[in-house]
């Protein structure tokens, strides 16, 4: 269930970022100059200043419409305030002839991407641009899982090497420890599946209709969608996966049973399934959630699984839900995150993710495993990684991302990262910065 505000200092550093993030892009022919990508770097990277500036040819003409210099002197300052000067520019991947990611190393040891692509053409100007997310210079395992225990309220992470026998543990904080994950329960509604698909039960092709009891709230965009509009069950699991779509994540469940995703837990190697039952459907979490559900939700937390499943079907069913319970502050704050979630540890995470891994290698459920990869997740390198599955998940105080990464060499690998605090929301430019670092320092290209 993803539909978390930042708090305002990420938004507005996102603010920041995202207006680059756009990649605004200017079609031009013919190759670049061998040096030029790596200079215009230097470039770019010397706008990060007290006072930014920089040369008429820099930009690109049609870039400084789409990105005017007022809003690239605030990207400069506000990179500026927080990380310090660049110190140091280098190469981390040739994208084409005319793109690269170089990574910038900052005074104030943090390190951040920098995506640029050029005019083919001389001057060789700058048609696209994307600033990462600044983080700590980690360069090792141990300083990745100090970064983790310095976190504020509860963490777990995980990194595993996958193969035919029992995975190679890489590196492991709180990795037993069960936390709420948010969305990322979605994995074993997609494990489910894959299960009835290669089972033989249904088949991706079957089609389901919206109904307004499976109808849920954002993220995603089913819920806007007439009731009696056909879909079928793969476009429900791309939409689930992709795009963390509650309403779609709903309707499956509804088409699968909540026994038989239950029962999914403990198959892919969920050893804290007990304290997810009952296993809540996105629009009862949102309505047991709902401020002006808190005393009946007093009643629900008190009884017993029998008594919460009749209360589920008897009582929640029939409170309303529409965005008015967004109004005065609905989750922006974390909400019975201890008590109300999906719980899962990083350890269990990446066994489902392994389980995924071995159950879509052939057959008719093999499709499903790229659902996975239509949403990479972070910015991680091809180069390292050409293939990433990932789900994530997010609530005021709850963040959870995990991946499935196949290596270069063919080596695939399970990393899950989750962060909780019930007493304030989580800064999630904070936590994606770190799990970021974690992938380069796994992909074998850590800062020097």
């Amino acid at each position: 269930m993803t539909r978390a505000a930042p708090p305002g200092r990420i938004r507005a550093m996102r603010a920041l970022i995202l207006y680059v993030c756009a990649l605004v892009f200017v079609g031009r022919a013919a190759s670049a100059h061998q040096d030029a990508l790596e200079r215009r770097a230097r470039e770019v990277a010397a706008i990060i200043a007290a006072e930014p500036k920089w040369a008429d040819d820099l930009f690109d003409k049609a870039f400084l419409k789409e990105v005017p210099p007022a809003r690239l002197r605030a990207i400069g300052l506000q990179y500026f305030a927080q990380c310090g000067e660049v110190t140091d520019v280098r190469l981390q991947e040739r994208k084409t002839e005319h793109s690269a990611v170089f990574e910038m190393t900052f005074a104030k040891d943090q390190v951040a991407t920098l995506t640029l692509g050029l005019g083919a053409a001389a001057p060789n100007s700058v048609v696209m641009l994307f600033f990462g997310v600044p983080t700590q210079a980690l360069s090792d395992w141990p300083a990745v899982i100090e970064a983790f225990q310095k976190l504020p309220g509860s963490s777990n992470f995980a990194v595993w090497k996958l193969g035919a026998e029992k995975p190679e543990v890489l590196a492991a904080h709180e990795a037993d420890r069960a936390l709420a994950i948010g969305s990322a329960f979605k994995l074993y509604v997609l494990g489910a599946l894959v299960d009835e698909i290669a089972a033989g039960k249904r088949k991706l092709s079957d089609v389901v209709t919206l109904d307004a009891r499976s109808r849920s709230l954002p993220s995603g965009v089913l819920h806007a969608w007439p009731l009696g509009t056909p879909v079928t069950l793969a476009s429900l699991a791309v939409g689930m996966i992709s795009i963390s779509d509650n309403t779609a994540t709903d309707h499956l469940m509804a088409a699968l049973s909540r026994d038989r995703v239950e029962a999914q837990l403990a198959k892919m190697g969920n050893e804290n399934a007990a304290r997810s039952l009952p296993f809540l459907h996105t629009h009862e979490l949102f309505r047991l959630k709902a401020a002006r559900n808190a005393g009946a939700v007093a009643e629900y937390l008190k009884l017993d699984l029998p008594g919460k499943r009749a209360f589920l079907a008897k009582e929640v069913a029939a409170w309303p839900l529409d965005e008015s319970i967004f109004d005065g502050g609905f989750l922006t704050r974390p909400s019975y995150i201890e008590e109300l979630e999906w719980f899962a540890s990083a350890a269990d995470l990446c066994r489902a993710m392994d389980w995924l891994r071995k159950a879509t290698e052939s057959g008719p459920a093999s499709s499903l495993r790229e659902v996975l990869a239509i949403n990479r997740g972070l910015s991680v390198s091809t180069r390292a990684f050409p293939w990433a599955g990932f789900k994530g998940g997010s609530e005021p105080g709850v963040l959870d991302f995990t991946f499935l990464l196949r290596a270069a060499d063919g080596s695939w690998y399970a990393l899950s990262a989750a962060w909780n605090d019930p007493s304030a929301a989580v800064d999630e430019v904070q936590f994606a910065g770190l799990v970021q670092r974690a992938i380069v320092i796994l992909g074998g290209k850590p800062a020097k």
